[in-house]
């Protein structure tokens, strides 16, 4: 019989870690954490830290990785990455074409410097390229909110398999840029070594300088012009509380899935308004299922891209998802008919039923305590409650 540890010793690290990516990027309710790879990410990590200038908890994961990465070249991509594996597997099928992609110049690396620049300024573009990003994504289409639309909008993942299969290893050598950053990040490195020692032999270490400004300027320009030029007539949506402003929102979030997985009432879907393709498949909420429960802050515990920052359950009263207002010609009060269901349910005690005489009451809603949690909403039987979106989002 053959021993456990002889079992361990057979399995290589890079398997294991895609197998456990694999198993917390499915929907299987693993809470806190849920997609909790794409923490581990140098790429997200930076992006956030450059548009939010803050860090939270559990950034120091993609901290420790950025070390790792700085000591030994790539090293996400040879032991963490899933995207990384699989693309390899992929190329395997056709490894003797490995040598298409020689003459493809590789702009990895310029794609990570781009969206870093552009992060200061709350535009970092190519956040979504992020694999674990693509990779988490992929499966949050199956989630509860899963569409065919959906499903089509997220195969990133498998599209880039099917790439690896014509063009072996065009992916993580040439394109993506996470391993394009790691790349960069370990040559800045030996170039600060080589001038540290004085040595003119190993001084030939480009750093490169020029294109590195010039990167560096496109993305901060991009991130000063573009999002006023993509900013058009577009529908209103309700975001997930303690979402960063929606011009922000949009561009910081890496459609993940993470906080859709996560959501224990189902009430996060996938934005799927055609006429607005800046906010596509982005985070929203929807209270067809339920409503956003008063105790729970996971979708800000998951995302790891600080387009839903992090706070804490008791502080949620404060933080405005809509508002909450009510139809008087349906509630069941101007019709003769007891009910006091909304006040009820609301947990922050913004609603309060204003009685005027023996047979004229009605709900009335403080939009100072009411934060569009959408419990009165869910609750009223008779369709006498709506929900409106904040006037800054109009």
């Amino acid at each position: 019989m053959v021993r456990l540890g002889e079992i361990f010793k057979r399995l290589r690290f890079r398997q294991v870690s895609a197998l456990l990516a694999l198993l917390l990027a499915l929907p299987l309710g693993w809470k806190e954490l849920t997609g909790f790879y794409a923490w581990l990410s140098p790429f997200i990590l930076l992006n956030s830290i450059f548009g939010l200038k803050s860090v939270v908890f559990l950034n120091l994961a993609g901290l420790v990785v950025l070390v790792f990465v700085i000591v030994k070249k790539r090293w996400f991509c040879r032991k963490l990455c899933p995207v990384g594996l699989a693309c390899d597997w992929a190329s395997s099928f056709n490894s003797g074409k490995k040598n298409r992609i020689k003459k493809i110049p590789s702009i990895g690396k310029w794609l990570a410097i781009f969206s870093l620049a552009g992060a200061i300024l709350g535009f970092p573009v190519f956040a979504v390229l992020d694999p674990t990003a693509i990779f988490n994504g992929f499966f949050g289409a199956f989630s509860h909110s899963s569409s065919l639309v959906v499903i089509i909008s997220l195969a990133g993942f498998p599209v880039l398999l099917l790439i690896h299969l014509f063009v072996p290893g065009i992916w993580c050598t040439k394109l993506c840029p996470l391993g394009g950053l790691q790349d960069e990040v370990y040559r800045i490195k030996e170039f600060m070594v080589t001038q540290m020692k004085g040595d003119r032999k190993t001084a030939s270490v480009s750093f490169g300088g020029r294109r590195l400004f010039l990167a560096s300027g496109f993305g901060l320009v991009s991130g000063l012009f573009i999002p006023k030029l993509l900013k058009g007539e577009t529908k209103p949506y309700f975001r997930p509380p303690g979402s960063v402003p929606k011009k922000y929102f949009d561009f910081l979030c890496v459609r993940c899935g993470s906080c859709i997985k996560t959501c224990p009432s189902s009430i996060l879907i996938h934005h799927k308004d055609a006429e607005d393709a800046v906010s596509w498949m982005i985070p929203e909420i929807s209270f067809e299922k339920g409503y956003c429960l008063e105790d729970c802050n996971l979708c800000s515990q998951v995302c790891p891209s600080g387009a839903i920052t992090l706070f804490d359950t008791e502080a949620k009263g404060m933080l405005k998802i809509g508002l909450a207002e009510i139809l008087p010609q349906n509630c069941l009060l101007t019709q003769n008919k007891e009910c006091d269901r909304c006040k009820v349910a609301c947990k922050y005690n913004a609603i309060k039923i204003d009685i005027h005489g023996p047979y004229d009451a009605l709900p009335v809603i403080n939009h100072d305590k009411c934060n569009g949690c959408g419990a009165c909403f869910v609750i009223c039987p008779a369709e006498a409650v709506r929900m409106k979106h904040l006037s800054s989002e109009l």
